[in-house]
């Protein structure tokens, strides 16, 4: 998945979550807040003073509450102000009960809405607000079923009665019942139970939804979330301008590079990674512009040198093939374990200029000048090394070296690793699934490396070791072999490939070393 993709699943991801929460979590935590807060509002009874009732505040707290009040006179066990309400007789299975109708069923039945007649059948869904008195909140007969939407009760406090109408719905219930009142249904969640003074409070509320009661808020919830859509937008925007636009301008100059063009787009003035990073491919393409500009200015009437320049170049691209394949290697090996976006710029850009070193080294001959620095170093811990740095190679591949021992040689050091590198390169071309590599000492160090590839007919032996051959039809093939037989060469080394009964082996020689710190001139 491109870059910018990548971004835009980021972002929108981060948009679904944040709506999520605010829609969702939010919302829940809005409405549970809320009845909270309407229950402390509920509480506050002002309209009891001096242990008597003031009734234009009770009206004033029923239109701001929003609520219906019932009172109960506890020293003479009567309901102050039921004089709102109907009620009639139900008469059950287990004896006769007393209903109440809401002011809201008492309209419905006033305006003819609701058919209640004497001996009619009748279920109703209601709660027990004292010994024998009940509150319909909802009511079915004749197949008719009416709500009183003003009501909601716990689902574990509900009663269900059926049975006949004993008396129809009328006015001024009985005032002074025989039975003392008590156990009151109290759930805070529905309805209020409190006592005041010689007074029982009894308040009812339905919480209607948060977007009835409250429409301002739901008015921000919308605009938070536009708003939260503008900002993500705008900050996919800033990302794009600032981090991929600079990273896509990369790459472009990148292919420029590698197509020898050097007007590049240098605009990036950041002063962070990606900053460094132009800065180095920048003073990278003004010096091999400049070199190529000064060497084909010296000898562009001169073919040979021409061509001698063109292989210089080629085996300085060839050389740093090796570290770039290590570094390449590496951070492949980093970002299988952690994703990195600066670690993979440089393993992008690592390609990029491994690519440019193949597309240059497949130009015209290689010069063979290579001057050694000769010193002492441990050749098993060098091997080990670029095990390491091919480890992505050779994963597949069943790979033997046993390390018994340091085993000290003397050479140049990087190009014998050099060296190495190629033969274990073409190893892992040509094998099926095995590479074997030993060291023998006798009066010097034998290094072989040997793989189960096809075999080579004995008449092209000897030429694997020339330019430009190759077993292979791939143009960029044919080198390696040829510079490990320069390498070797000036090592004053005895080296040959022959065919083995499971493939084919590589065979070198090298002078001892010497173990510790002692090293030759």
């Amino acid at each position: 998945m491109k870059l910018k993709n990548k971004l835009i699943s980021i972002l929108g991801l981060t948009l679904f979550i944040i709506l999520f929460l605010e829609i969702f979590i939010g919302n829940i935590f809005i409405k549970k807040y809320f009845k909270i807060y309407k229950i402390k509002s509920l509480e506050k009874i002002n309209f009891i003073e001096n242990n008597k009732i003031n009734y234009k505040k009770l009206e004033e707290y029923k239109i701001t509450k929003n609520a219906q009040v019932e009172i109960l006179d506890k020293n003479n066990n009567k309901f102050i102000n039921l004089s709102k309400l109907s009620y009639f007789t139900l008469k059950t299975k287990t004896g006769v009960k007393i209903i109440l109708l809401s002011p809201y069923l008492n309209k419905l039945y006033m305006e003819n809405k609701i058919n209640l007649k004497k001996n009619s059948n009748l279920s109703i869904k209601t709660f027990k607000i004292l010994n024998n008195y009940y509150l319909v909140q909802e009511l079915i007969i004749n197949n008719q079923k009416i709500n009183d939407f003003d009501i909601s009760i716990k689902k574990s406090k509900i009663v269900f009665l059926t049975g006949k109408i004993m008396t129809i719905p009328r006015k001024n219930i009985e005032q002074n019942p025989n039975e003392i009142l008590e156990n009151f249904y109290s759930n805070k969640n529905q309805v209020l139970n409190k006592i005041e003074g010689p007074y029982r409070i009894i308040v009812s509320y339905k919480f209607k939804p948060i977007e009835e009661l409250f429409p301002p808020l739901v008015s921000y919830l919308i605009t938070k979330t536009i708003v939260l859509i503008i900002l993500i937008f705008l900050l996919g925007i800033i990302l794009q301008k600032k981090l991929i636009n600079p990273i896509i301008t990369l790459s472009k100059n990148s292919n420029l590079i590698g197509q020898l063009n050097f007007k590049l787009e240098m605009k990036y003035k950041g002063n962070d990674e990606i900053g460094d990073l132009y800065k180095d491919i920048e003073k990278m393409s003004f010096k091999l512009e400049n070199i190529i500009k000064f060497y084909k200015k010296e000898m562009k009437n001169n073919l040979q040198d021409k061509i001698e320049f063109e292989e210089e170049l080629k085996l300085f691209m060839h050389e740093i093939k090796t570290p770039l394949t290590a570094i390449i290697g590496f951070s492949d090996i980093y970002l299988q374990d952690k994703e990195n976006k600066y670690i993979s710029i440089i393993n992008n850009e690592g390609k990029k200029i491994l690519r440019l070193a193949n597309e240059l080294i497949e130009r015209k001959n290689v010069t063979n000048e290579i001057v050694l620095k000769r010193e002492n170093f441990n050749i098993s811990e060098l091997i080990e090394l670029i095990l390491k740095i091919y480890e992505k190679e050779l994963k597949n591949i069943s790979v033997i070296f046993q390390r018994k021992e340091d085993i000290f040689v003397i050479g140049d050091r990087e190009k014998i690793e050099q060296v190495i590198g190629n033969l274990l390169k073409n190893a892992i071309e040509h094998t099926k699934d095995f590479i074997k590599i030993t060291l023998n000492v006798s009066q010097k160090i034998e290094v072989s490396i040997e793989n189960n590839g096809d075999k080579i007919e004995d008449g092209n032996i000897d030429k694997l070791w020339q330019k430009y051959y190759s077993t292979n039809t791939d143009k960029n093939r044919g080198l390696g072999l040829y510079i490990c037989a320069t390498i070797l060469k000036l090592h004053r080394s005895s080296y040959r490939a022959f065919s083995t009964d499971t493939g084919i082996k590589f065979i070198f020689t090298l002078d001892k070393g010497y173990k510790g710190d002692k090293n030759l001139l």
